[in-house]
């Protein structure tokens, strides 16, 4: 085989028979450093949809890419806004067709997303000496399904990770439900709609 500039090729094989497809199983205890289960935005690809694209759409999107949440492009190209598979499925999107008078095929993803001005985030500095204990009690007691992970970085914020309560509770084989008890009536409200 030729060698380029030192370096040779690997050897090819051709397959008879499909390969399966990986299934990352991971057990991770409460101790365990919170970086360990970030999907970290810099090494994993994110999903992103249009505001406009409709939720059928969008959740086939979602299924075929093996994710449960998108983020969510405004008319400009940025980052707008995100959605869950749950957001999707659940009582907001009859709630929107019915305050707004709309048939339900008619919700784009702008009717239902939860805006960047909602979202509650933090920050890496604090991931890097957390465990995922503290990440799951975050998560419970502020009824996440989702922890977005920001960073300072050259002047400005950058979206640069996201935990996922169902990803940790089946690598910690635990649930994570909503801490009820420490909310207001207002907050429980609020986490009773989504």
């Amino acid at each position: 085989m030729p060698q380029r500039h030192g370096h040779k090729p690997l050897p090819l094989q051709a397959l008879r028979l499909a390969p399966r497809l990986p299934k990352v199983q991971r057990a991770a205890r409460a101790h365990d450093p919170a970086l360990s289960l970030l999907t970290d935005l810099h090494h994993s690809p994110c999903v992103v949809a249009s505001h406009r694209d409709g939720l059928d759409a969008t959740l086939h999107l979602m299924m075929r890419a093996g994710v449960r949440m998108v983020f969510v492009s405004g008319a400009d190209g940025e980052l707008a806004g995100m959605v869950t598979a749950e957001d999707i499925q659940g009582e907001r999107p009859v709630q929107r067709a019915s305050h707004h008078h709309v048939p339900h095929s008619e919700l784009t993803l702008a009717d239902i997303m939860t805006p960047v001005t909602h979202w509650d985030t933090v920050d890496l500095a604090d991931v890097r000496t957390a465990h995922l204990g503290d990440i799951a009690a975050t998560l419970q007691e502020n009824g996440l399904r989702y922890l977005l992970v920001t960073q300072r970085k050259d002047g400005g914020t950058v979206l640069r990770g996201l935990f996922s309560a169902r990803r940790l509770e089946m690598a910690m084989n635990t649930t994570i439900e909503p801490d009820l008890h420490s909310r207001s009536f207002a907050e429980l409200e609020q986490v009773l709609a989504h």
